[in-house]
C-alpha cells in the first residue's frame, strides 16, 4: 500500500469513528421540572453532567437528554420500567422500591435537605413564632407532596401532615390559610418564596428549624450498572477535586445564609425511613451551623 493510499484510509477510519453514534449506555437522561417555577432539578442536572464530565476520560463521551416532566409517584413507575436510557433520578431512600432500582452511593445534596424551615400561614403566624417545645408543634397542620417522604418523617413524630398532588397547590394552600406549615430545605425556600412573589400572604416562619437525617440518592433502573459507576466514580472524582463543594455552594450558600439556621430555635427528628442504606453517607455531610464539609 502506497503512502497516500495509507494516508487517506486514515482519515476515512478517523472520520467514521468521529461520525460514528453513542452507544446506548453513553445516553443519559435527567429529570425535568414539574412546573415552570419549579428550580429543584437544576442542581441535580448540573451534579449529573459535572459527573459525567469527570469520566469522560475513563468512560467516553456522553449525551445528556432531558425526561418529560412528572410527579413523584409518576417518575418512581417510570424508573421501574426503564424508560429513558440511564434515567437518574433523584429520590429518597425508598425501602418498597424491589428489585427493579439501584442507586448511586453518595449523598447528592450533602445532607443539607434535612435542615427544614418552613411557609407558615399568616393567621398561625404569630402563634407559631411563640412555639418554646415541640410538642406544641403537634396542633398544627401541615402540608408535603403525595409520596414524599417528609410525610411519614413528619407523622413518625406525632405532627399532623396533609398530602397533596401539585408541587404549586402546596404554596397556595399555606398562603390561603388552608394549612399551617409547609416546611421545605433550607436551600429551598427562599429561590422559592423569590419564584412565587406573586402569591399573596406566602409568609417565611423566622423562628423555629427541623432537622433530621435525609437523603436525596440518584436512582436508577437496576439493569444501568455501567452507567451508575460511571455517575459513583464522577461524583467522588468531582469531591476529591473540589468542584463538586464549588458547584454546592453555588447554589445553596445563599439561602442558607439567608435562613439564619444558628439564630433559630432547632428541633431533632429521627427519621426511620434510614433503615438499610449500604453506605456511609456521613462523611460527605455538610454541617450549616459550623459551615464544614465532611464534618461532623
Amino acid at each position: 500500500m502506497t503512502f497516500h493510499r495509507l494516508a487517506s484510509c486514515l482519515l476515512l477510519c478517523s472520520l467514521f469513528l468521529l461520525a460514528a453514534p453513542l452507544r446506548a449506555s453513553d445516553v443519559f437522561t435527567h429529570i425535568s421540572p414539574e412546573s415552570d417555577r419549579d428550580q429543584r432539578t437544576i442542581y441535580f442536572r448540573d451534579l449529573l453532567q459535572l459527573a459525567l464530565e469527570k469520566t469522560r476520560d475513563s468512560f467516553g463521551d456522553y449525551e445528556l437528554r432531558a425526561a418529560a416532566p412528572m410527579n413523584r409517584i409518576r417518575l418512581r413507575q417510570v424508573l421501574q420500567t426503564n424508560l429513558y436510557p440511564n434515567l437518574f433520578a433523584v429520590d429518597t431512600p425508598q425501602p418498597d422500591s424491589g428489585e427493579a432500582l439501584d442507586y448511586v452511593r453518595f449523598p447528592v445534596e450533602l445532607g443539607i435537605l434535612g435542615y427544614r424551615i418552613c411557609f407558615v400561614s399568616p393567621q398561625q403566624a404569630k402563634a407559631i413564632a411563640g412555639v418554646t417545645r415541640f410538642e406544641q408543634l403537634k396542633s398544627f397542620q401541615n402540608v408535603q407532596g403525595r409520596g414524599w417522604q417528609d410525610a411519614a418523617i413528619l407523622r413518625a413524630a406525632g405532627l399532623q401532615v396533609q398530602e397533596v398532588d401539585s408541587y404549586e397547590r402546596l404554596f397556595k394552600l399555606v398562603a390561603r390559610g388552608r394549612a399551617d406549615l409547609f416546611c421545605r430545605g433550607a436551600n429551598e425556600l427562599f429561590t422559592e418564596l423569590d419564584l412565587h412573589r406573586d402569591l399573596p400572604g406566602l409568609t417565611v416562619e423566622q423562628h423555629i428549624a427541623l432537622h433530621y437525617p435525609f437523603l436525596h440518592l440518584f436512582y436508577t433502573y437496576k439493569g444501568n450498572q455501567e452507567g451508575i459507576r460511571r455517575i459513583q466514580a464522577g461524583l467522588k472524582l468531582a469531591w476529591q477535586d473540589g468542584s463538586l463543594q464549588q458547584l454546592w455552594l453555588r447554589y445553596f450558600k445563599p439561602s442558607l445564609d439567608q435562613a439564619r439556621l444558628h439564630e433559630r430555635l432547632l428541633f431533632e427528628l429521627p427519621n426511620p425511613l434510614l433503615n438499610g442504606i449500604d453506605f456511609d453517607y456521613r462523611p460527605y455531610l455538610y454541617n450549616p451551623l459550623t459551615s464544614r464539609f465532611g464534618a461532623p
